[in-house]
């Protein structure tokens, strides 16, 4: 993986060699190997690239150019079908200087435009492209956001990097919170695209690319996924499917010049990813002198910890396993994890993550494969089964389900909130699933409300994404909704950033784009069957994992951030960050309801160690970032 930066002048003003170099010099950590600065003939086009070496590690130094000099091109990802397209391009009289896999876009592009390139790409990244003979910049991110892409605009020209922190290194650039962004991720957790918590930097959507002339610029789609069903097939045909693209997804994910290992937590995606790998390597004989690496994270609270899990499954798969255990004491990290993350979350699931790549790195590993994305592919997550447990009675009266919301049953907060609402509309019961809770305490905690009155417009549009879904499967509108939220603002969010703090490059096959193709066409009773998630997955996994593994249910890594919260007092970076003079300084939330809210949860009561999380996170975030 690399960093990549860059500034365009829309006014045509030449751009300092000095700018660009101060922005890839933020991003060290992202590409240790190589740094270098592509200036255009007029100066009115600056690339920047800080490059971890993975394929063609001596030849595909970047900035890549085409064999006439007016294309230049930085690139951060892996082309995983680039010797198909190099081939392909090869019969169309391209000749590619170098065995780099980021060379075919460039040649891409010449033959295919911009869209076509983009959608012949199997892969994740983020690239930016200089045409010098149209004066036009392109820059593109991968169809599940895998790789992240910031741009704005300030002073007539058009910043973009890999990080925000490259694009806050220009000189005079504002510092402003996006209240609007604040208060979508105190009710979400996260805080939802194309908004970043930076008043006017934005990230550039999943599957869209930018174009860019002297004047303006432009965004533009060029791939969604279709869940329009198929001819049904069985459940065994379905099976057998399924697991040769997963395997072929995996094979094409092994090409590396570098040590490469698994994430293993002992569950049913890991688990399965991991063996496929063993299968694959053990077939090409490159595991025989040297075991595959594996590594967890495990957690000195037993009700967090799977390490017992992840020891058993890797004996069973026969890997050299490496673990680290997370405790209290690894908190003190938040600082550092927060100067990657580069935006607050309601939660701190980052810092084990952060601990888990470290151990990575350790481990002696530069690639790593992990197993994100499977259950927004299969109907993974617990508020699936609730949702399908809960449609039924959506009907029913406001009084009797109000009554049934407060009742003594089995049912989270979640489940509670959302049988009360009653939402028929699946954008709207989405949210009610993901939302913080504690909006007695929200309701009062913005110091300056944003006068949206619930109408927040980060929200509000996520209705819209469900236009031209030809599906109305209550499961499929919602994958589809996490795939465009949630997923790549969070899930995918936190693995590039918490990898990338250090030098490790993940790749998720479960995020393979001719998967999930694949499986949106498929029932969505093949996903999730009656109460029993990733129903696909576990079929697919018979004979491959033991069945106590292959039948056990999500765990998931989580951080046990509201029994740390709960603490009489806090590490001093912490307790400083919640003072009221410091509450104060930044300005954005209500000392009092602040103080309320921490008395609250350290007192138990249930389910506020989110909400207060989110307020520790912005504050150290405005700290770490002088706003």
């Amino acid at each position: 993986m690399c960093g990549i930066a860059g500034i365009y002048a829309l006014d045509g003003a030449p751009i300092e060699r000095a700018d660009v170099e101060a922005q890839i010099n933020t991003l060290i950590h992202r590409g240790p190997n190589q740094g270098a600065v592509y200036l255009s003939p007029q100066g009115d086009c600056g690339l920047g690239i800080r490059r971890l070496s993975i394929i063609d590690v001596a030849g595909g130094r970047q900035p890549l150019v085409n064999e006439d000099g007016r294309l230049h091109m930085v690139y951060n990802g892996e082309t995983y079908n680039h010797v198909l397209l190099r081939t392909e391009l090869e019969r169309l009289g391209h000749r590619p200087t170098t065995h780099s896999d980021g060379e075919v876009i460039l040649h891409g592009y010449e033959a295919w435009g911009p869209s076509g390139v983009l959608q012949r790409l199997r892969g994740m990244g983020a690239f930016a492209l200089w045409d010098e003979h149209r004066q036009q910049l392109f820059i593109g991110r991968d169809r599940f956001g895998i790789k992240p892409l910031y741009y704005a605009e300030h002073n007539r020209r058009l910043i973009f990097a890999s990080e925000i922190k490259a694009i806050l290194a220009q000189p005079h650039f504002p510092r402003r919170v996006n209240l609007t962004a604040l208060e979508a991720m105190l009710t979400l957790g996260f805080v939802p695209g194309p908004a970043t918590m930076f008043e006017g930097i934005y990230k550039l959507p999943s599957a869209h690319y930018l174009i860019a002339h002297a004047g303006g610029y432009q965004l533009e789609p060029y791939w969604q996924l279709d869940y329009e069903p198929a001819p049904r097939l069985s459940e065994a045909e379905a099976t057998e499917q399924f697991l040769a693209l997963l395997q072929e997804a995996v094979q094409i994910r092994l090409m590396s010049e570098v040590p490469l290992g698994t994430l293993l937590s002992g569950g049913l995606d890991s688990g399965v990813l991991t063996a496929l790998v063993q299968q694959r390597l053990s077939t090409v004989g490159s595991a025989v002198e040297h075991l595959l690496k594996t590594v967890s994270i495990g957690f000195e609270q037993p009700e967090y910890d799977e390490s017992a899990l992840a020891h058993d499954l890797a004996r069973y798969l026969r890997t050299d396993h490496h673990d680290t255990t997370f405790s209290a004491y690894d908190f003190d990290d938040y600082p550092a994890v927060m100067r990657h993350l580069e935006e607050p979350q309601c939660s701190a699931t980052a810092v084990p993550i952060y601990k888990l790549y470290r151990a990575c790195r350790e481990a002696g590993l530069t690639v790593v494969l992990t197993g994100e994305g499977s259950d927004e592919l299969l109907g993974g997550y617990h508020w699936h089964r609730g949702d399908a447990r809960v449609r039924s009675l959506l009907g029913l009266p406001a009084v009797v389900r109000r009554t049934l919301a407060a009742a003594p049953l089995p049912m989270s907060a979640a489940a509670r909130r959302v049988l009360e609402r009653g939402s028929g509309d699946i954008g709207r019961r989405y949210q009610d699933w993901l939302e913080v809770n504690g909006g007695e305490f929200r309701a009062g905690l913005l110091l300056k409300p944003t006068g949206l009155n619930g109408s927040n417009p980060l929200l509000r549009d996520w209705a819209d994404k469900l236009v031209e879904l030809k599906s109305t499967a209550p499961l499929h509108q919602t994958l589809w909704l996490e795939s465009r939220t949630r997923m790549v603002d969070f899930i995918n969010f936190e693995v590039d950033k918490m990898s990338m703090a250090h030098s490790i490059e993940a790749r998720v096959p479960f995020l393979d784009h001719p998967l999930w193709e694949f499986c949106a066409a498929l029932p969505p009773d093949y996903k999730l069957k009656g109460r029993v998630e990733k129903y696909l997955l576990r079929q697919a996994a018979q004979g491959i994992l033991p069945e106590p593994t292959r039948t056990r249910r999500k765990k998931g890594l989580a951080a046990p951030y509201a029994h740390w919260l709960r603490a009489e007092r806090l590490p001093d970076w912490a307790e400083e960050a919640l003072a009221p003079q410091a509450l104060k300084r930044v300005g954005l939330f209500e000392a009092a309801t602040v103080n309320a809210l921490r008395q609250a949860h350290q007192t138990g009561q249930p389910q506020l160690g989110a909400l207060l999380m989110g307020v520790l996170s912005t504050q150290v975030w405005a700290e770490e970032f002088r706003i």
